[in-house]
Protein backbone atom coordinates (compact mmCIF):
# COMPACT_ATOMS: atom_id res chain seq x y z
CA UNK A 1 0.00 0.00 0.00
CA UNK A 2 1.32 2.93 -0.74
CA UNK A 3 0.40 6.45 0.45
CA UNK A 4 -0.80 8.93 -2.33
CA UNK A 5 0.14 12.24 -0.83
CA UNK A 6 -2.59 14.59 -2.74
CA UNK A 7 -5.42 11.81 -1.51
CA UNK A 8 -4.12 12.29 1.77
CA UNK A 9 -4.31 16.27 1.45
CA UNK A 10 -7.64 16.14 0.23
CA UNK A 11 -8.70 13.94 2.69
CA UNK A 12 -7.04 16.07 5.86
CA UNK A 13 -9.19 18.98 4.12
CA UNK A 14 -11.98 17.41 3.90
CA UNK A 15 -11.78 16.50 7.58
CA UNK A 16 -11.14 19.88 8.44
CA UNK A 17 -14.26 21.29 6.63
CA UNK A 18 -16.28 18.76 8.20
CA UNK A 19 -15.20 19.77 11.52
CA UNK A 20 -15.90 23.36 10.67
CA UNK A 21 -19.69 22.56 9.48
CA UNK A 22 -20.05 19.99 12.18
CA UNK A 23 -18.70 22.61 15.20
CA UNK A 24 -20.89 25.46 13.60
CA UNK A 25 -24.38 23.60 12.90
CA UNK A 26 -24.28 20.54 15.45
CA UNK A 27 -21.42 21.40 18.19
CA UNK A 28 -22.94 24.92 19.34
CA UNK A 29 -26.42 23.80 19.29
CA UNK A 30 -25.74 20.84 20.89
CA UNK A 31 -23.18 23.08 23.76
CA UNK A 32 -26.57 25.09 23.58
CA UNK A 33 -28.88 22.56 24.12
CA UNK A 34 -26.97 20.96 26.62
CA UNK A 35 -26.42 24.67 28.50
CA UNK A 36 -30.11 24.95 28.47
CA UNK A 37 -30.41 21.33 29.97
CA UNK A 38 -28.13 21.98 32.38
CA UNK A 39 -29.55 25.16 33.34
CA UNK A 40 -32.99 23.20 33.94
CA UNK A 41 -31.66 21.06 36.05
CA UNK A 42 -29.81 23.53 38.69
CA UNK A 43 -33.36 25.39 38.52
CA UNK A 44 -35.29 22.40 39.60
CA UNK A 45 -32.64 21.27 42.13
CA UNK A 46 -32.85 24.79 43.79
CA UNK A 47 -36.83 24.26 43.66
CA UNK A 48 -36.84 21.36 44.84
CA UNK A 49 -34.22 22.44 47.99
CA UNK A 50 -37.02 24.88 48.39
CA UNK A 51 -39.68 22.77 49.10
CA UNK A 52 -37.72 20.53 50.97
CA UNK A 53 -36.88 23.60 52.91
CA UNK A 54 -40.72 24.68 53.25
CA UNK A 55 -41.83 21.51 53.67
CA UNK A 56 -39.26 21.49 57.44
CA UNK A 57 -41.03 24.31 58.06
CA UNK A 58 -44.49 23.01 57.65
CA UNK A 59 -43.60 20.05 59.93
CA UNK A 60 -42.30 22.28 62.63
CA UNK A 61 -45.37 24.83 62.77
CA UNK A 62 -47.58 21.07 62.52
CA UNK A 63 -45.57 19.95 65.65
CA UNK A 64 -45.69 23.47 67.04
CA UNK A 65 -49.66 23.74 66.81
CA UNK A 66 -50.04 20.27 67.84
CA UNK A 67 -47.75 20.99 70.84
CA UNK A 68 -50.18 23.89 71.44
CA UNK A 69 -53.24 22.14 70.95
CA UNK A 70 -52.27 19.32 73.69
CA UNK A 71 -51.68 22.07 75.85
CA UNK A 72 -54.72 24.24 75.64
CA UNK A 73 -56.80 20.88 75.95
CA UNK A 74 -54.79 20.09 79.17
CA UNK A 75 -55.36 23.49 80.21
CA UNK A 76 -59.10 22.83 79.24
CA UNK A 77 -59.20 19.56 81.02
CA UNK A 78 -57.58 21.03 84.34
CA UNK A 79 -60.46 24.06 84.25
CA UNK A 80 -62.75 21.27 84.59
CA UNK A 81 -61.18 19.22 86.96
CA UNK A 82 -60.63 22.36 89.11
CA UNK A 83 -64.83 23.87 88.63
CA UNK A 84 -65.68 19.84 89.36
CA UNK A 85 -63.96 19.99 92.51
CA UNK A 86 -65.16 23.45 93.46
CA UNK A 87 -68.53 21.93 92.39
CA UNK A 88 -68.46 18.84 94.65
CA UNK A 89 -66.81 21.11 97.31
CA UNK A 90 -69.97 23.59 97.36
CA UNK A 91 -72.20 20.88 96.95
CA UNK A 92 -70.49 18.74 100.59
CA UNK A 93 -70.78 22.15 102.31
CA UNK A 94 -74.77 23.00 101.46
CA UNK A 95 -75.37 19.36 102.21
CA UNK A 96 -73.35 19.80 105.66
CA UNK A 97 -74.98 23.27 106.45
CA UNK A 98 -78.78 21.48 105.79
CA UNK A 99 -77.47 18.42 107.94
CA UNK A 100 -76.46 21.00 110.73
CA UNK A 101 -80.03 22.91 110.31
CA UNK A 102 -81.38 19.19 110.49
CA UNK A 103 -80.37 18.40 113.55
CA UNK A 104 -80.34 21.62 115.46
CA UNK A 105 -84.38 21.77 114.15
CA UNK A 106 -84.16 18.00 115.56
CA UNK A 107 -83.01 18.76 118.69
CA UNK A 108 -85.37 21.63 119.33
CA UNK A 109 -88.22 20.05 118.30
CA UNK A 110 -86.76 17.13 121.23
CA UNK A 111 -86.03 19.57 124.04
CA UNK A 112 -89.30 21.51 123.08
CA UNK A 113 -90.97 17.98 123.36
CA UNK A 114 -89.07 17.11 126.20
CA UNK A 115 -90.42 20.20 128.10
CA UNK A 116 -94.09 19.59 127.37
CA UNK A 117 -93.77 16.04 128.64
CA UNK A 118 -91.56 17.26 131.44
CA UNK A 119 -94.61 19.98 132.64
CA UNK A 120 -97.09 17.11 131.36
CA UNK A 121 -96.10 14.24 133.48
CA UNK A 122 -95.58 17.75 136.68
CA UNK A 123 -99.27 18.65 135.74
CA UNK A 124 -100.31 14.81 136.72
CA UNK A 125 -97.99 14.00 139.28
CA UNK A 126 -99.05 17.25 141.20
CA UNK A 127 -102.63 16.34 140.78
CA UNK A 128 -101.52 12.90 142.19
CA UNK A 129 -99.78 14.04 145.41
CA UNK A 130 -102.84 16.23 145.97
CA UNK A 131 -105.07 13.39 145.44
CA UNK A 132 -102.93 10.85 147.44
CA UNK A 133 -102.51 13.87 150.31
CA UNK A 134 -106.34 14.57 150.32
CA UNK A 135 -106.89 10.99 151.08
CA UNK A 136 -104.57 10.53 153.60
CA UNK A 137 -105.40 13.81 155.12
CA UNK A 138 -108.94 12.36 155.00
CA UNK A 139 -109.87 15.75 154.57
CA UNK A 140 -111.43 18.18 151.65
CA UNK A 141 -108.58 20.93 150.83
CA UNK A 142 -109.61 24.26 149.38
CA UNK A 143 -108.86 25.32 145.67
CA UNK A 144 -106.42 28.20 147.04
CA UNK A 145 -104.80 25.52 148.82
CA UNK A 146 -104.65 23.10 146.41
CA UNK A 147 -102.71 25.60 143.65
CA UNK A 148 -100.49 27.10 146.57
CA UNK A 149 -99.49 22.84 146.89
CA UNK A 150 -99.00 22.45 143.53
CA UNK A 151 -97.11 25.19 143.20
CA UNK A 152 -94.85 24.47 145.67
CA UNK A 153 -94.22 20.37 144.57
CA UNK A 154 -93.43 21.83 141.11
CA UNK A 155 -91.31 24.28 142.30
CA UNK A 156 -89.65 21.26 144.47
CA UNK A 157 -90.04 19.02 141.21
CA UNK A 158 -88.13 21.55 139.31
CA UNK A 159 -85.06 21.74 141.73
CA UNK A 160 -84.75 18.13 141.84
CA UNK A 161 -84.79 17.77 137.96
Amino acid sequence: MEIHVPDLVWSIINFFILVAILTKFLYKPLLGLLDKRKLEIEQNLEQAETAKTESIQAKEEYLKLIQNSRQEAQGIIDRAVKVGEETKDGIIKQAREESEKITKRAQDAIHFEKEQALAQLRDEVSTLVVMAAGKVIDKSIEKEDHEKMIREFIQEVGDVS
